[in-house]
């Protein structure tokens, strides 16, 4: 049973390259796909309120899933971990990067756009805070993609083994190499 957590401002590619980063995971089997944007709901704020009480409901019942958020509320996400490590879950975090104006593009071309100035603020939110990942306690696997152009795989821990590859990401990778 897992918890994957893919984690990210919009644009980055974080509902678009979900196979790849569970393959790299090496995670198969069935799970809930748990997504704000896929939520019935009038705003945004209803639907990730909706899908943080799937995932919540998720845990209860010890189903493994995927959760898709930007994950910007550290505290809820250090909760969450808590809960998943005493359920016995395996804990991942995967979070694929970009540069602002590569996540501006995107969203632009998508149907349901997301505000500039509200893409802006969070990539800003998440350049600052994405580093405090590294260190939550309670997290069995890390996975770090730089996706500007193709979907690089930068960093991974699992098992105390660390793989590492340059590349841009929105803090230095390599002290944790």
């Amino acid at each position: 049973m897992f918890g994957f957590l893919v984690c990210g401002p919009p644009g980055t590619g974080k509902s678009s390259h979900i196979s790849e980063m569970l393959g790299n995971a090496g995670i198969r089997g069935k799970y809930a796909l748990i997504d704000p944007d896929l939520q019935e709901g009038e705003t945004h704020l209803k639907k990730s309120e909706k899908a943080l009480e799937l995932v919540k409901e998720s845990i209860q019942k010890k189903k493994s899933f995927v959760y898709v958020a930007t994950c910007g509320g550290l505290k809820v996400m250090m909760a969450l971990l808590s809960s998943m490590k005493k359920q016995g879950f395996r804990t991942v975090v995967s979070i694929p990067y970009t540069t602002l104006s590569t996540a501006l593009k995107r969203i632009s071309q998508r149907e349901q756009v997301t505000p500039e100035e509200v893409s802006r603020d969070l990539h800003a939110f998440f350049a600052n805070k994405a580093e405090a990942y590294m260190k939550l306690k309670n997290l069995d696997e890390v996975y770090l993609y730089n996706n500007e152009t193709d979907f690089n795989l930068l960093y991974s821990k699992k098992k105390k083994k660390i793989v590492c590859t340059p590349g841009e990401f929105y803090f230095d990778v390599s002290p944790y190499c």
